[in-house]
């Protein structure tokens, strides 16, 4: 049994093994084929944007893949989430997806909100962006602290507790 992959015009070379459907990610393109389109590859998408915020090539694909099934509330989210990314950088690419899912901005009221916010970014700390969908948004600022430290005990003077 050979579990190697060769190359049918070169033999001698090996070929790396694709995974299958379910456990890869399309990585070359930023419109994602037919076959990917599927609610669990923009689902995907989102897990690897929250592990690697500035990896703009999986934003641009969960956005593609949401406009592609028609899902304006996955649109917008995942719209949202490329802005919060970007912060003030991206102005062309900004106002590229603002123009391109004006409509699904519209029904959350983001286009407007995120049009007067089109030169200085968005915060993610700001509530108006904590939709369903939104990986990035953070709407408590601050720090948050579930844990309090133990108080220490420290014995009265000239009592030592070693031997």
């Amino acid at each position: 049994m050979n579990i190697f992959i060769t190359i049918p015009d070169a033999p001698e070379r090996l070929q790396e093994p694709a995974p299958p459907a379910d456990f890869g990610l399309p990585v070359r393109t930023l419109d994602i084929a037919a076959v990917w389109r599927s609610p669990a590859t923009a689902t995907l998408l989102a897990g690897e944007i929250g592990r690697h915020p500035g990896n703009l090539h999986a934003h641009m694909q969960r956005i593609s893949v949401w406009h592609a099934l028609g899902n304006p509330a996955q649109t917008a989210a995942a719209v949202v989430d490329l802005w919060i990314a970007l912060g003030a950088c991206g102005l062309d690419l900004r106002t590229r997806m603002l123009l391109q899912h004006h409509a699904a901005l519209e029904q959350h009221n983001l286009d407007i909100y995120l049009h007067a916010r089109l030169h200085c970014g968005v915060d993610r700390h700001d509530p108006e962006l904590a939709l369903r969908g939104v990986v990035l948004a953070r709407p408590v600022e601050g720090e948050r602290i579930f844990l309090r430290p133990a108080p220490t005990h420290t014995s009265p003077a000239g009592m030592s507790r070693t031997p």
